[in-house]
């Protein structure tokens, strides 16, 4: 599957196969052009190794707001596949993608575990709060206070969207924005990945 790719740091015209077997499936920042995510030019994760579809999804630990209580990934998976969505509220794609999440969210969330990740190493608890109350973000929402899911998750620009299926395993990695019909494809995809 090739996706448009429409982020903050990323060029609309760029596109990437990012499913699990393709032969381009690593999503770095190397060859891109534009600016990439802050800090992250190469988007290696805690092991200096990139993530990619195939691989076991890396359990860290996030942040519950506003408890502050820690809880790790691994929490949310295992029940059902996750669609998990990294992102910023300063970013402007994560504003136009945010409602159509909550769409499908309305429209698949009892059959796949939604989960959003606010990159609050780069962003703000306050602004991010505002953001999940702006937008009646109505699924679990974390906060990355340390940057360890921007390093172990290869973020390169946001938003990005990880599909993980019932095992764990990461079956696809989108990066940018996605239109409500990629989204309609990504659910479809993770209820196959069962």
């Amino acid at each position: 599957m090739s996706i448009g790719l429409s982020g903050c740091g990323l060029p609309s015209s760029k596109s990437a196969s990012t499913h699990a077997g393709s032969p381009n499936a690593a999503v770095t920042g190397r060859g891109q052009e534009g600016a990439v995510h802050p800090g992250n030019a190469t988007a290696p994760t805690s092991a200096g190794q990139i993530l990619v579809p195939g691989a076991m999804a890396p359990d860290v630990l996030l942040t519950a707001e506003p408890s502050g209580k820690r809880v790790p990934i691994s929490a949310y998976l295992g029940k059902k596949p996750v669609v998990l969505n990294a992102w910023a509220s300063w970013c402007p794609p994560c504003r136009e993608e945010t409602p159509q999440l909550v769409s499908m969210y309305r429209a698949y969330g009892t059959k796949v575990q939604f989960l959003g990740v606010n990159l609050t190493s780069l962003d703000s608890v306050p602004a991010a709060e505002t953001f999940i109350r702006r937008y009646h973000i109505p699924y679990p929402v974390l906060f990355d206070t340390q940057g360890d899911f921007d390093r172990a998750y290869s973020v390169i620009a946001e938003p990005m969207t990880y599909v993980i299926n019932q095992q764990g395993r990461v079956v696809s990695i989108h990066v940018g924005a996605l239109s409500g019909s990629a989204l309609r494809a990504v659910m479809e995809q993770a209820l196959a990945s069962r």
